[in-house]
């Protein structure tokens, strides 16, 4: 048997797939409506090398024995880290493409909408797109503008498609990244992937054909922790050399030149007071838009735009560049 362990991309092979059971069952649950009419829309989130892609693939690949009508269904597996997906055309072609949909070569996004249309009332089949790598759609904002955004905010509204996204941040995060305004987001429910579960971990070591004892596993999980991929490093090395001490310095290696080494105490803090003042500008400007202003509807944008103004303001008052007694005085005396 060669080695059952190993790294470095998403797992296609679905006998090799391992756990996650619990998000497998939200997922399906989900998809139950879609026949009838009424889609619930999954977004996958969580850190790098978690899985989102092996599980997203998972999925297209079991849909038959999970669902009591896969008929109804057809899946399309979108890698958006593809280079044919980073422009709009070629995005809609990989789309309709998988779905076997019969398109131009160079669809526009309303011929994509009314193709799906037509495609789910002719088929009688609920398109699902799972969609990998969704950074890449945000972080083009000429390529993919807020117009794109809300085009499948509708799609997803009317239950002509059924939406799984996989991403590092979450959708809002992702939007608000990309300086856009759209709430293509709040169709979504939220579906976060973390470490495996004991069991799940411990399942993935036992897949030697000379299988690890309960000591090894015991010391492996304290090595790696739940982490799927540092667990297959680690159980990849082992199963070649079964010596915690000798693979010690090549997992090192590996896990940092996969993950990147572990800042330090300064760069995380650094890291942190940077989120934070980047967050201040919006949320004071909407404190003052909802508070003040009763405005409640104000995009994201105009609320940082606001918050800006009021921060620059109030630095130009503590530099006493500018000085606002006259036009204090001015609002009181026109009150009385």
């Amino acid at each position: 048997m060669s080695n059952p362990f190993f790294y470095g991309g998403r797992i296609t092979e679905p006998a090799q797939f391992v756990g996650r059971e619990a998000e497998l069952r939200r997922i399906f649950t989900a998809l139950e409506t879609a026949q009838e009419g009424q889609a619930q829309h999954i977004s996958v989130v969580g850190p790098r090398r978690m899985g989102k892609s092996s599980l997203l693939f998972h999925v297209t690949q079991i849909y038959q024995q999970r669902l009591s009508r896969p008929e109804k269904y057809r899946f399309a597996y979108i890698d958006l880290d593809d280079a044919r997906c980073h422009s709009l055309p070629g995005l809609l072609h990989c789309i309709l493409q998988s779905l076997d949909a019969p398109h131009p070569n160079q669809p526009t996004l309303e011929q994509f909408q009314d193709i799906l249309g037509k495609f789910q009332a002719k088929q009688g089949v609920a398109p699902v797109l799972c969609l990998d790598e969704f950074e890449h759609l945000t972080q083009r904002k000429a390529e993919f503008p807020d117009a794109f955004f809300e085009a499948w905010r509708s799609l997803g509204n009317s239950s002509r498609v059924v939406f799984i996204t996989a991403s590092k941040d979450s959708l809002y995060d992702l939007i608000q990244q990309g300086s856009l305004t759209s709430s293509f987001h709040n169709i979504f429910t939220l579906l976060p992937l973390a470490e495996f579960t004991e069991a799940d971990a411990r399942a993935l070591l036992a897949r030697s054909d000379h299988p690890f004892s309960p000591s090894q596993i015991d010391a492996l999980l304290r090595l790696t922790g739940r982490n799927p991929a540092k667990l297959q490093i680690a159980a990849s090395l082992f199963y070649e050399t079964p010596s915690l001490d000798a693979i010690q310095v090549e997992y090192q290696r590996q896990v940092e030149y996969i993950f990147g080494k572990k800042p330090s105490f300064f760069q995380r803090a650094s890291s942190s007071l940077v989120k934070i003042l980047r967050a201040i500008p919006g949320k004071l400007g909407r404190f003052v838009l909802e508070v003040f202003l009763k405005n409640k509807d104000a995009s994201d944008e105009n609320a940082i735009i606001l918050g800006l103004v009021i921060l620059v303001l109030l630095a130009l008052v503590l530099l006493g560049i500018v000085n606002l007694k006259p036009w204090i005085t001015l609002l009181l005396s026109s009150k009385l």
